[in-house]
């Protein structure tokens, strides 16, 4: 049989119709049926988890009149989070499972198989959480305003307060009296107002907080000049009663010291063990200085094993990142660092 002649055009054409009514009663709202020029599109998403526009993948497919008797769809894939090498990949693993069908249809095996790949949804999370941590960095960081000058970043002005200088700023009030209402008991909400001020005060900036198997991480970090106002942010955070109630607040920082030509480093692992180690590790691999990091992890009942060390940096690095403080590679060895001891030693796994 003829691949162009009319027959075989029209036959192809039917096995087309057919597999977009099946993939259209499959994905129901999540695709789009093109007839006038014979294309497809559906939103793939993550298997098990909530639709988030952020880590949607676009899979648009384009039938040639000689499909599936011979040639195989014309497909794009389409994601803002998409690196060319990611795409590549993709697109070498779908010729591969049309090449193992030959002459079937193929559709639902690509997007399926895109479901399946977690390796893709990993860097997906991780563009999204960079993203997300980028915006409420330039959101704390300042505005520009309508007559075209600029609100200096609340991190500028007081990055390098003391707890004392707080409270100067407060007007003498000290933290408990702005973090207490006139009326009624603490509560997140009406605490709200009173930790937004300190947050600026100090320059702490908070990540975007993310879920993995029901445990969920969050980034905070703020720029430090000595151990005194490492201990500040510490005691600031820990007003805030969602923070203060983290299974772990995993802490690490690095502050230079120029007249030494040394670095002052330490970490905290407040339980979760070894883990203000790595943390400490990446602001060393990151040369990132003058900076505290505190990584809080709500434990969600599901052990995650080593990859928590994972999802811990993953959340560090996206703030750090977001932030300016990820300038280079390279391990700095010229540091001191000072043995901070846990009182609690074993961490969920």
């Amino acid at each position: 049989m003829a691949i162009n002649d009319a027959a075989s055009i029209q036959e192809n054409r039917a096995y087309q119709d057919e597999e977009m009514e099946a993939l259209h009663s499959i994905y129901g709202e999540d695709c789009n049926i093109h007839k006038e020029d014979h294309s497809f599109e559906v939103q793939v998403y993550p298997p098990g988890e909530e639709k988030e526009p952020d880590l949607t993948l676009k899979l648009r497919v384009y039938f040639p009149e000689t499909y599936p008797s011979v040639s195989e769809p014309v497909a794009e894939i389409l994601a803002s989070w998409l690196s060319e090498e990611t795409r590549q990949q993709l697109s070498t693993g779908l010729k591969k499972i049309f090449l193992e069908g030959f002459g079937d249809v193929v559709v639902f095996k690509w997007v399926e198989w895109l479901k399946g790949q977690d390796w893709m949804w990993q860097e997906a999370k991780v563009w999204a959480n960079r993203s997300r941590s980028e915006t409420i960095c330039k959101k704390q960081k300042g505005v520009d305003r309508s007559d075209g000058s600029f609100i200096e970043s609340t991190s500028q002005l007081h990055q390098h307060m003391s707890f004392k200088q707080v409270r100067s700023k407060l007007g003498g009030k000290d933290v408990a009296n702005v973090l207490q209402p006139s009326t009624g008991n603490l509560s997140g909400d009406i605490d709200g107002k009173g930790l937004d001020e300190l947050d600026k005060i100090l320059g702490i900036f908070h990540g975007a907080s993310f879920m993995e198997k029901k445990s969920t991480f969050q980034a905070h970090l703020a720029a430090v000049k000595s151990v005194d106002q490492v201990e500040t942010v510490m005691e600031i955070l820990m007003h805030n009663r969602k923070i203060a109630a983290a299974t772990h607040n995993i802490m690490a920082y690095r502050i230079s010291i120029p007249n030494k030509g040394t670095v002052l480093q330490d970490s905290d692992d407040d339980g979760e063990t070894a883990a203000g180690g790595r943390l400490l590790h990446l602001l060393q691999i990151a040369d990132a200085l003058d900076v505290v990091v505190v990584v809080s992890r709500w434990f969600g009942g599901i052990l995650l094993g080593p990859n928590r060390f994972k999802h811990i940096n993953n959340a560090a690095r996206s703030l750090l990142s977001a932030c300016g403080y990820i300038k280079g590679s390279g391990l700095n060895t010229t540091g001191q660092t000072s043995h901070r001891k846990n009182a609690n030693q074993k961490g969920n796994l």
